[in-house]
């Protein structure tokens, strides 16, 4: 009997890629379905731990990196709360797909 070929890491990375991709695809369907389509992630953040705005929001404003907070954070925060899981997992799911089918089709050795 011949034993089962051992994953080389380029495999278990697309694996894991595509997993990662299929929980955050799942995770952004079912807050679309269940949750209100306008409700930011701000908003279901402060409803899962209400206090949690003013403990991230105190040491990166006053810090120096205040930029973060209002180029990168409020932005992403404002955002229907579905969005976020939904572009992880499309980028996920990109990052398996090439490696997989890269390979298949003779980018990889």
């Amino acid at each position: 009997m011949k034993p089962a070929p051992s994953l080389i890491p380029i495999e278990m990375l697309g694996k894991t890629a595509a997993a990662m991709g299929a929980f955050c695809l799942v995770l952004s369907f079912a807050l679309a379905a269940l949750m209100s389509p306008f409700q930011t992630l701000a908003e279901l953040l402060l409803m899962l731990r209400p206090h949690w705005l003013e403990w991230f929001n105190q040491p990166v404003a006053t810090g120096f990196v205040g930029w973060v907070w209002r180029n990168l954070a409020i932005p992403v925060l404002v955002r229907p709360d579905w969005m976020l899981p939904m572009m992880l997992g499309l980028v996920c799911v990109g990052i398996a797909a090439q490696i997989t089918w890269g390979k298949k089709l003779g980018g990889g050795k």
